[in-house]
């Protein structure tokens, strides 16, 4: 038995409403910036330094080590952004993953002139991260919220980084 006429435009009709429905129903939904997790830990210069205690200001968190190649790449970009933008409301935290003595980290952050506070991190603050890479960056918008993760460093990354810190740096 053949359908009749009108069927077959009702079912063409559904088909045609399905394909353009279709489309919406895989869309993903766009969530809301996650908070960035608080730690409070103590700098190379012995200061204490909190996540929470930024709260308001944009902050760039540094994953690196001194004997990663990336990492001192990225390093006379991180001071420069961070002497252009500071005045700005931003600040960077370096969170060396480093492992044994700090002396090292110390004598490497002196030799590089870093002005910004560098910590050593635990690893717990290394898995609250999910750092699996290095250098991993995390721009935190001023109300705690992670904007942007990046791994790795090259010069298009530092263009990028420098666009979005400073439209972070002006949102109000």
């Amino acid at each position: 038995m053949k359908p009749s006429f009108p069927i077959k435009i009702f079912i063409g009709c559904l088909c045609i409403v399905g394909l353009f429905l279709l489309p919406h129903c895989a869309k993903e939904k766009k969530t809301s910036p996650a908070l960035a997790p608080d730690f409070t830990l103590k700098t190379l210069d012995d200061q204490e330094i909190s996540l929470s205690q930024l709260k308001g200001k944009v902050v760039l968190l540094d994953f690196w080590a001194t004997w990663c190649g990336p990492c001192r790449e990225s390093i006379p970009h991180l001071i420069q952004l961070y002497k252009t933008y500071r005045e700005n409301g931003f600040e960077i935290i370096g969170i060396s993953l480093d492992k044994g003595d700090a002396a090292v980290v110390r004598n490497f952050a002196r030799s590089m002139d870093i002005p910004y506070p560098i910590v050593v991190a635990p690893e717990e603050v290394v898995k609250n991260y999910r750092v699996t890479a290095i250098p991993t960056t995390f721009l935190i918008d001023k109300e705690g919220k992670i904007r942007e993760r990046t791994p790795g460093f090259n010069s298009t990354i530092a263009q990028q980084m420098n666009a979005k810190v400073s439209d972070l740096t002006s949102e109000k």
